[in-house]
């Protein structure tokens, strides 16, 4: 483990994946590619970062994410119901519909990307990025990709480099072992004008479900 690392790589592939964003209420919608917040509450999980742990939230949040997209993933719609058949009464912890009528739905749609796969680089202070290594490979608490049943199926870290362009490095010829070819990469954007999207998904307690803005760059990966 290189101890003057300034990049981490983490390879993110699975079954599913949801990175949402403004998902709220009925309609749990997810982003074509990790947020931040996800990214963050990966490595909160990994390191046993209390949801309500400001600091440590925004330290991890501090790290430079460069998102590297391989591949096309598809996308599919769960139909999801809660909370139906359940008496407020007998069930006071059950979810239960505004009407508070017993036997009532909560119908959720929830998307998902299917056999996406995802490069992430994280660049900062080498004493942070090595504590995120090391929890990956051994976590305190359970990870996954954007919620709980998008379970990863290869291990996240793909370990620390000297710089980030050894990262991308690495993580293409992870995309390469699977015949996939980088399409897209989302950088933090150097000004408002330089950027091309606004995300509004900067964490800042996972608790109370508190999120900041940030300017994004997408670009093609010949650009």
């Amino acid at each position: 483990m290189p101890s003057n690392a300034e990049a981490l790589a983490l390879w993110l592939e699975g079954p599913m994946q949801s990175w949402g964003h403004l998902s709220k209420c009925d309609r749990r919608t997810t982003l074509s590619h990790p947020t931040q917040s996800g990214v963050v509450g990966i490595l909160g999980a990994a390191l046993g970062v209390a949801r309500s742990d400001r600091l440590e939230i925004a330290n991890l949040a501090g790290l430079t994410q460069e998102i590297l997209v391989f591949g096309r993933p598809a996308r599919w719609t769960d139909y999801h119901t809660v909370g139906g058949g359940y008496d407020p009464k007998e069930n006071p912890q059950a979810i239960v519909p505004k009407d508070g009528k017993p036997g009532s739905t909560v119908q959720t749609w929830r998307d998902y990307l299917a056999e996406a796969c995802f490069g992430v680089v994280l660049s900062g202070g080498a004493e942070l990025l090595a504590r995120c290594e090391a929890a990956l490979r051994n976590p305190k608490w359970g990870v996954w990709l954007g919620r709980k049943c998008c379970i990863p199926s290869s291990p996240l870290s793909r370990g620390l480099h000297p710089e980030a362009k050894a990262a991308v490095e690495c993580l293409e010829e992870e995309a390469g072992k699977r015949k996939l070819k980088l399409l897209r990469r989302i950088s933090p954007a150097a000004s408002f004008e330089d950027g091309t999207d606004t995300l509004h998904d900067v964490p800042l307690d996972f608790d109370l479900r508190e999120f900041g803005v940030r300017r994004v760059k997408v670009t093609d990966a010949e650009e």
